[in-house]
């Protein structure tokens, strides 16, 4: 975006519905408030924050000093499928009043809930920009649903990791009004730590208990299955009485079936049951160190697979409201907890373990981010949205062709030898191939990596070929969540720590997918080839060198440092032929093409005679 030339401050108004959304929030309310001279901040709370029993959170925004413009009671009580829809129906009705009188030019909104999907809905129909955070990220539940609504609504968009920046351009959102700035509770979460936790630890616990003698529980229930949550959540409870541990156990929010889930909880006598704190709410800084210094966390809450991880918290994350988000190694899944005992069983794992800290979701510097993308709006551009879809034919409308298209992906394999791009259907059908001898220094490689794939793009139109996205295969080792290849043997020279997604999205506007060879022919043996339906097997392949891929459980097999399957590099002799890897008597070293190309050449030369 161009930098803002408007002379006037930008209106910002954030509005806010719940406590977990406020603690994502409120950092950039801060930011936003410290620069005075460029933004006039207003503050609307609607939802849960005003209802006594959820804790009547929004007096935490006003001991943070902001001032209130507007408090709207938006919640219809019931705890049910209606409820939720009639709240938003509340909502839409007594937010336009609000927001005329503000004359917001952008406003804030976060996450996921049906709060917010009515907020964004007010604002894009009274023409008012949307900033949304947390955008393109996945889970289960409705929550999918709401989020991706939101973000077509939305004209910014601030997300969190690589992942869900890729996910914002495959839903065709424009990629220059995309931050990636990671979340901004990290900015206050990475701080607290090491503060006086003991004090916290006490206050809501006890004398008695210490640091990692507890747990955290939060469970929350899942609106397109709430007979089976509240019965998952009863399972969890009996786990949590039979493993006989203090437990800090919080209210669940206020989505359809809460109501049932705390009836259980007094069925089972939970309020007042010595092992048990339960409570409606404890202030974000405060929880979160309770979090960090847990013997575990428990339950389906998002905080458990984004948050714990920063501090190497075990987590226990149950059912598949979370299904989809990205983890740390600190988080065991129990997809299907259909019985107690299977519940016990994760706590014995996971109660007392510490693991790595884990930055998947932020490292602490979002908010100058998010402040720096604010000033960069520049309101005299068009209001209305922008959709990078991919590049088809004119006249689409109109073109038969366009009912017949192939949808398709460019494939990008890199090897030792040569670099190829093919235009590919979702059948596996290569529609073209393209081949050029692969270049030995990397800015001649990524030139012309970057040079054939807008050929191939521009010639899949007029093949009627759509490209959906981009898949790279490449020797060396691969981080494929960031889409950087970490390293690589002298077969491809100039190729460490090279980022091949960001130049091929920025040139092609498509998301772009990036793995070692070995893995890439993994993936297509188990989606084409002889692995098709198999749960376990071995790819193995051989060209200029020799490479891998494991599939175990029907999913791919990276290891902790993305080396899984790299079977050319296994020493079957400490005294064999040096390797390209540096090392010696690899079967790289024996049996790949180089190799037999060397022992071809020796046989022929008489060297063995």
């Amino acid at each position: 975006m161009e930098k803002n030339e408007n002379q006037r401050k930008l209106r910002v108004c954030v509005a806010t519905c719940n406590r977990a959304d406020y603690s994502k929030l409120a950092p950039i309310m801060f930011g936003i408030k410290a620069e005075p001279e460029n933004f006039e901040l207003s503050v609307v709370v609607i939802g849960s924050h005003l209802i006594d029993d959820y804790g009547n959170t929004y007096r935490m925004i006003e001991q943070d000093d902001f001032d209130i413009q507007a408090r709207l009671h938006t919640i219809v009580r019931g705890e049910d499928e209606a409820a939720m829809v009639e709240s938003v129906g509340l909502a839409l009705v007594k937010l336009p009043d609000v927001l005329n009188r503000l004359k917001p030019d952008i406003i804030i909104v976060h996450g996921d809930r049906f709060d917010a999907l009515a907020l964004a809905t007010t604002a894009a129909l009274m023409n008012i920009r949307i900033l949304h955070i947390e955008g393109g990220e996945v889970s289960g539940t409705i929550d999918d649903s709401i989020r991706h609504s939101i973000t077509k609504l939305a004209h910014y968009h601030v997300c969190c990791t690589r992942s869900a920046e890729q996910h914002l351009i495959s839903m065709c959102e424009d990629h220059d009004r995309i931050l990636l700035a990671g979340c901004p509770s990290y900015d206050k979460l990475l701080n607290v730590k090491n503060k006086d936790y003991n004090g916290v630890i006490k206050t809501w616990l006890g004398d008695d208990v210490k640091s990692g003698e507890y747990i955290v529980s939060l469970q929350h229930p899942v609106t397109t299955d709430i007979k089976h949550s509240v019965k998952m959540f009863e399972f969890t409870l009996d786990a949590l009485l039979s493993f006989n541990k203090k437990t800090l156990i919080l209210f669940p929010n206020i989505d359809a079936g809460s109501k049932e889930m705390v009836r259980v909880m007094r069925k089972k006598g939970i309020e007042h049951h010595p092992n048990f704190i339960p409570v409606k709410h404890i202030p974000f800084e405060q929880f979160i160190q309770l979090v960090a210094h847990a013997g575990c966390m428990i339950g389906n809450s998002s905080c458990g697979v984004r948050e714990a991880g920063a501090f190497g918290t075990p987590v226990i994350n149950l059912g598949t409201r979370q299904t989809g988000r990205e983890t740390g190694e600190n988080v065991l899944h129990v997809r299907d907890a259909d019985t107690e005992n299977k519940i016990i069983h994760a706590l014995q794992l996971q109660f007392g373990k510490r693991y790595p800290c884990s930055k998947i979701y932020g490292d602490g510097n979002a908010v100058p981010r998010i402040v720096k993308f604010l000033k960069s709006i520049n309101l005299v551009e068009p209001l209305q949205k922008k959709f990078c879809f991919p590049p088809v034919k004119d006249n689409i409308s109109q073109d038969i062709d366009h009912i017949l298209e192939t949808l398709s992906a460019l494939a990008v394999d890199l090897g030792g030898t040569n670099l190829r791009i093919g235009i590919v259907s979702m059948k596996g059908e290569i529609v073209k191939k393209y081949q050029q001898p692969n270049p030995k220094t990397y800015e001649d490689r990524i030139e012309l990596i970057l040079k054939m794939c807008v050929e191939a793009a521009s010639e899949a139109v007029k093949l009627n070929c759509r490209i959906l996205g981009v898949g790279i295969s490449t020797g060396g080792r691969v981080n494929p969540h960031e889409g950087v290849v970490l390293h690589s043997t002298k077969l491809i020279q100039e190729w460490s720590s090279v980022d091949l997604r960001t130049p091929l999205s920025d040139t092609l506007h498509l998301p772009v997918w990036v793995d070692n060879d070995g893995n890439c022919a993994a993936l297509a043996e188990r989606k084409f080839g002889q692995g098709k339906g198999v749960g376990d097997f071995v790819t193995v392949i051989t060209g200029t060198g020799i490479g891998g891929g494991v599939i175990h459980h029907h999913e791919l097999v990276h290891g902790s440092s993305y080396c899984a399957g790299e079977l050319g590099h296994i020493m079957v002799s400490f005294d064999g032929p040096e390797c390209m890897c540096g090392s010696h008597g690899c079967i790289e070293a024996y049996a790949s093409g180089i190799a037999l190309q060397r022992e071809a050449k020796n046989l022929h030369d008489g060297v063995y005679l």
